[in-house]
C-alpha cells in the first residue's frame, strides 16, 4: 500500500506489530456510490478502504494487519520511500490520516486539519520506524529514499513548487541524519538521480512523474549496488 509521509508509515508499522490498536469507532461515514448503496464507512488511516458497515470495515482492517505481518515476517530487507511533509490530523484521534480530504470520494474535509510537519517530527517518525524494524529484524538492511515525484498541489498559502521543494528538502535532511545514526541503514539516491538528470531527461510531460526508462535505470543501479556479485 502507498503511504507518502513518515507519520502514516510509522502508524502502519505500529498497528501491524500490535503497538497501536485502532478504536472500533475510529472511522468516517461518507456519502459515496458503492455496490451496496450510497453510504460507506472509511478507514482514515489507509488509502481507499471503504466498507458497507463498521463491522465489515473492522474485518478488513484486521485482515490487512494480518497480511502485513505475514509480509513483514517473511521480509529480509526493507525499503521506505517518503514524499511529503504536508499532512492532515484526524481531529478525533490525533493521528495522521492517510490522504488529503475527499480523496477518491472519501471524507476528511470536516474531520481533519492541515499540519505542515517539521524536521524534528519527521526525524522522530523515521527513527521510530527504523527501530521497530530493527527490534524484530536485527540483521535486515533498511533502505531509505525520497520520492522524486513533486506535489501536484499544496494546501499551504504558498506556491506548489516552493512547498514541494521545502518538503523534499526536510525529508532528505532527515534521512541523511538517520543513516548517520543507525547501522545498516542506507540512503538510495533515487531523488538525486532524477532531479539532477534534468526535467527533460527524467520527467514525463506532466513534469511530476518519472519516465519509465529512468525508473528502470534506478532499479538497475540499485541491484548493481546491493546485489551484484563480488569480483
Amino acid at each position: 500500500m502507498n503511504f507518502y509521509n513518515t507519520f502514516t508509515v510509522r502508524l502502519q508499522i505500529e498497528q501491524m506489530l500490535g503497538l497501536w490498536d485502532q478504536a472500533h469507532d475510529d472511522w468516517w461515514q461518507v456519502k459515496k456510490r458503492a455496490p451496496w448503496g450510497p453510504i460507506c464507512f472509511q478507514d482514515p488511516y489507509r488509502r481507499g478502504i471503504f466498507a458497507k458497515s463498521p463491522q465489515v470495515l473492522r474485518e478488513v482492517i484486521e485482515s490487512v494487519n494480518r497480511e502485513m505481518r505475514v509480509g513483514f515476517d517473511a521480509a529480509t530487507a526493507f525499503i521506505f520511500t517518503f514524499g511529503m511533509t504536508e499532512v492532515f490530523i484526524n481531529k478525533a484521534s490525533g493521528k495522521i490520516a492517510a490522504q488529503k480530504p475527499l480523496y477518491r470520494g472519501g471524507g476528511g474535509m470536516q474531520e481533519t486539519t492541515l499540519h505542515v510537519s517539521n524536521f524534528q517530527e519527521n526525524y522522530a517518525n523515521v527513527m521510530a520506524t527504523v527501530d521497530m524494524v530493527r527490534q524484530n529484524k536485527p540483521d535486515a538492511p533498511i533502505i531509505l529514499t525520497v520520492s522524486p515525484v513533486a506535489l501536484a498541489r499544496t494546501f499551504q498559502d504558498a506556491d506548489v513548487v516552493t512547498a514541494s521543494t521545502e518538503g523534499k528538502s526536510v525529508l532528505r535532511a532527515v534521512l541523511g541524519q538517520v543513516c548517520r545514526e543507525r547501522d545498516n541503514v542506507h540512503y538510495l539516491p533515487s531523488f538525486e538521480f532524477v532531479t539532477h538528470g534534468g526535467l527533460a531527461r527524467s520527467y514525463r510531460e506532466d513534469l511530476r512523474h518519472v519516465k519509465i526508462s529512468v525508473v528502470d535505470e534506478i532499479v538497475e543501479q540499485f541491484f548493481n549496488a546491493y546485489f551484484a556479485p563480488s569480483p
